[in-house]
C-alpha cells in the first residue's frame, strides 16, 4: 500500500480538479444522506489490511477517497473527479431513487466505468424504495406449474448491496465494521472471506495476549493480598477468610485460564509464559509453593 499517495478526503470543486489524481473511491450521496456518507468513509480510511495481504494492483489504495455530498450541479470539476474515481460508493435512502443529481453523476461515471465499479450501500428504507431505477433489472422468467404448464412472470432483480441499516445502535456498528470489510475487498480485488479470516485470528491473537497479561495481573494482586493476609492473620477471622479467599482466586485463574483455550497453541503459550511469570512473582514474595498443585492441574 502507498502511504503517500494518501490525502484527507475533500469535497470536489472545479479549481480543483487539474491538480487531483486518481481517486480509488468516490463516495456520493444527497445532503440528507451525508453523516452517513462521512461515517462510512471515516471507517473504511481507519480500516486496516491484515499483515502480510497481497493485492493484485499494488498501487490501488482504498483510503484515497472524497466526498460529492451537496448536490450541487455537476460542473467541469465534479465530471473530472468522477472520471478520475476507479470506484462509486453511492449511499442508497428514499432521497436517493429519483434525485435527479444523483442520476446525473450515475450516468457520468458509467460513461466510463463498468456497473461492477458501482457499490450500492444501504443506508435506509427497502433497497426497492432506495435504489435508483437503473439499478433494478426486470427480467421474465418461465415457472413449471404442477400440472406441467408454463406461465411467464416478471421478476426484479436487485444489486448485491451493502447494508447499514440496523434496529439498534449496535447492530448498526456491527454493520458499519462488516461492511467496511467487504468494501475494501471489492475495491482491492479480494475476497471478503479472507480479510475476515485473518482479521479473526489476529483478534484471537490479541485476545490470548490480553488474558495472559490479566491472568498475570490477578496472579500478581493475588500474591499481594495473601502476603498481606498473612501479615494480617493474627488480628481476626476476616483476615484469614480474605487469605484463603485471596488463594481459591489465584488456583481458579491457573486451572481456568488454560483450559479456555485449550484448542488454541499460540494463546496456550502465552498463557503458560504469564503463569510462569506470576510464579516467578509470587516466589521473591515467598509464596510460590501455594500454588504448585494448582498450577500442575491447570496444565502450564
Amino acid at each position: 500500500m502507498k502511504s503517500d499517495r494518501m490525502t484527507e478526503p475533500v469535497e470536489p470543486s472545479e479549481t480543483e480538479v487539474d491538480v487531483l489524481e486518481e481517486y480509488d473511491i468516490c463516495i456520493l450521496s444527497t445532503r440528507s444522506d451525508e453523516p452517513t456518507a462521512r461515517k462510512l468513509g471515516e471507517s473504511i480510511r481507519g480500516y486496516r489490511l491484515p499483515p502480510k495481504t497481497k493485492l493484485s494492483d499494488p498501487t490501488m489504495d482504498y483510503r484515497r477517497l472524497l466526498y460529492d455530498c451537496k448536490e450541487e450541479p455537476l460542473d467541469t470539476g465534479r465530471r473530472g473527479i468522477l472520471e478520475r474515481s476507479r470506484f462509486l460508493v453511492l449511499i442508497c435512502s428514499p432521497s436517493t431513487k429519483n434525485n435527479p443529481i444523483i442520476l446525473e453523476r450515475l450516468d457520468c461515471f458509467r460513461e466510463n466505468h463498468g456497473k461492477e465499479d458501482i457499490i450500492a450501500v444501504i443506508a435506509e428504507g427497502e433497497p426497492i424504495d432506495s435504489f435508483p431505477p437503473s439499478f433494478i433489472e426486470t427480467v421474465t422468467v418461465q415457472h413449471i406449474l404442477p400440472d406441467m404448464s408454463v406461465v411467464e412472470r416478471t421478476e426484479t432483480i436487485e444489486p448485491v448491496a451493502a447494508d447499514l441499516r440496523g434496529t439498534t445502535e449496535r447492530r448498526r456498528r456491527e454493520a458499519l465494521r462488516y461492511e467496511t470489510v467487504r468494501i475494501a475487498a471489492s475495491v482491492l480485488g479480494l475476497h471478503p472471506d479472507d480479510l475476515e479470516q485473518r482479521h479473526r485470528a489476529r483478534r484471537r491473537r490479541a485476545a490470548a495476549i490480553a488474558l495472559s497479561i490479566a491472568g498475570a495481573v490477578c496472579l500478581a494482586a493475588a500474591g499481594i493480598f495473601l502476603r498481606l493476609g498473612f501479615i494480617a492473620k493474627a488480628e481476626g477471622e476476616i483476615a484469614e477468610q480474605q487469605t484463603d479467599l485471596s488463594i481459591s482466586i489465584a488456583k481458579r485463574t491457573i486451572e481456568e485460564l488454560p483450559a479456555s483455550f485449550a484448542e488454541d497453541e499460540q494463546a496456550l503459550r502465552y498463557i503458560d509464559e504469564a503463569i510462569v511469570n506470576a510464579r516467578t512473582e509470587l516466589e521473591g514474595l515467598g509464596l510460590g509453593g501455594l500454588l504448585g498443585d494448582a498450577e500442575q492441574g491447570g496444565g502450564a
